[in-house]
């Protein structure tokens, strides 16, 4: 009987802590890493990565509100009619989400919503020209993901993330000629997976 009395309080101690960790006046810090791709075919190479470190707050018990501060990189080379290419694409920006918490054990799933707008600098060269190009891309993320809680302090989260992009670059040119280049608005639309881990700070 005193067995099972103390298996019991073990049990409730451990779903109050693991809730805990979502409630009312908690903060978080943390960092997703999504679309780590290398692809290779022929004289054909590329690379992108992107990180979005977080920080959110929780107004009330579950849902959390933040920003995040998304940071890529694609850089590519490969081969025209000039010999050799390499094109590169550097971009950072804002991206406040919320997202809410389901449950009280130590696997939560949760759902969330972000809008990203970033700032990008492009850059295309070759023996004969060296276009340079700035631009802009607004991002609405909706999420579904779940989040394993190692301990009061510490989450991992692995999300999937349908993607919804504008982008414009503005300012292209080529030094040799000086020439201007608008390039019209596009859109982009898929899904990627991102995983990442968060530290809870508070009461």
């Amino acid at each position: 009987m005193k067995a099972f009395i103390c298996t019991c309080l073990i049990l409730l101690t451990s779903l109050t802590v693991v809730s805990a960790q979502t409630e009312k006046g908690r903060w978080t810090v943390g960092a997703t890493v999504g679309n780590f791709t290398y692809y290779k075919k022929d004289t054909y190479r590329s690379f992108s990565a992107n990180l979005t470190p977080s920080a959110g707050y929780f107004p009330v018990n579950n849902l959390e509100v933040g920003t995040g501060i998304p940071l890529s990189l694609s850089k590519s080379k490969y081969a025209n009619f000039n010999g050799d290419a390499k094109a590169s694409n550097v971009s950072f920006g804002l991206s406040p989400y919320v997202r809410y918490y389901f449950g009280s054990s130590k696997l939560k799933p949760f759902v969330g919503l972000a809008y990203g707008y970033s700032w990008t600098s492009i850059r295309n060269r070759d023996s004969n020209q060296d276009l340079k190009g700035k631009g802009f891309t607004s991002t609405l993320t909706p999420t579904v993901g779940v989040a394993y809680f190692i301990n009061r302090t510490v989450a991992l989260n692995a999300s999937v993330n349908y993607i919804s992009q504008k982008y414009k670059t503005a300012n292209a040119y080529y030094n040799s000629g000086g020439t201007q280049i608008e390039v019209p608005v596009s859109t982009t639309n898929y899904m990627s997976l991102g995983i990442g881990f968060q530290i809870f700070l508070g009461q």
